[in-house]
């Protein structure tokens, strides 16, 4: 179990108590002379500026999660065709190259890789279609196994998506921006302020934790499963009684 977002969260409320040490105890803190107006822009510009920072992120990340997701269905449907109109011979290689996908790409995706077993499944499993006879099986055959080459190079293009890396810095920046003011607004260094702002500091934390781990669309908390390729085994199971065309 990953518990990298706990520690995240210690580390914001840490962080935060910290901040408040450090600059909770100057004159000005204590005894707030600060403009109302002014300290109310500061407030909204800091926490809005990390709220726009983390939506854009999180809405950019879960867009490509969603659209890797939909990639390996339509290289599921694609592999679900190929098996159908596959000869017998043809059909156990087909079998193989799912297993290996599931097997060996996966892990081999997380790092932005493709796995090369699974190429040479597939590349075996077209090499025993052109070896048959010219014939209209073959062809449509042929023209399956075209539709699964392109998905699957679409589905691994999906290892590559990432987030512009500037708003990553720019992430850590407001939210460390969201602490500060708390000291800057003239709250002091006491034990209930205290434990406020590192209930806070610790939501912050969590929140970059979360957002930091939703860069790559194959790994973090959230990220695609290959849970379309055992559907495919499954599906594959169910036409195996059937006689190959």
């Amino acid at each position: 179990m990953d518990l990298g977002f706990l520690f995240a969260a210690l580390v914001g409320l840490a962080l935060a108590v910290v901040v408040l040490a450090l600059f909770g105890r100057t004159a000005r803190s204590r005894e707030g002379n600060f403009s109302g107006s002014a300290l109310a822009f500061l407030g909204s510009a800091s926490l809005s500026s990390f709220v726009l920072i983390a939506a854009f992120l999180i809405a950019g990340s879960w867009a490509n999660l969603n659209t890797a997701r939909g990639h390996t269905l339509d290289e599921s449907r694609a592999l679900n065709a190929a098996y159908t109109d596959a000869d017998a011979h043809t059909r156990p290689l087909l079998h193989a190259y799912v297993s290996s996908v599931i097997r060996d790409e996966w892990p081999a995706m997380a790092k932005g890789q493709a796995s090369p077993t699974s190429w040479q499944r597939l590349d075996a499993a077209r090499a025993q279609v052109l070896a048959e006879p010219v014939s209209g099986p073959r062809e449509q055959e042929l023209s399956d196994l075209t539709a699964v080459y392109t998905t699957r190079q679409i589905r691994l293009a999906d290892t590559m998506a990432t987030m512009p890396w500037p708003l990553y810095p720019a992430l850590i920046c407001t939210a460390l921006l969201v602490l500060l003011y708390a000291p800057i607004a003239g709250l002091t260094f006491h034990r209930r302020e205290a434990v406020a702002l590192g209930f806070v500091g610790a939501v912050v934390g969590f929140g970059v934790w979360m957002v930091l781990h939703m860069t790559h669309p194959y790994t973090g908390p959230v990220h695609v499963t290959p849970v379309a390729y055992t559907q495919s085994l499954q599906r594959f199971a169910q036409l195996a009684s059937t006689v190959p065309k």
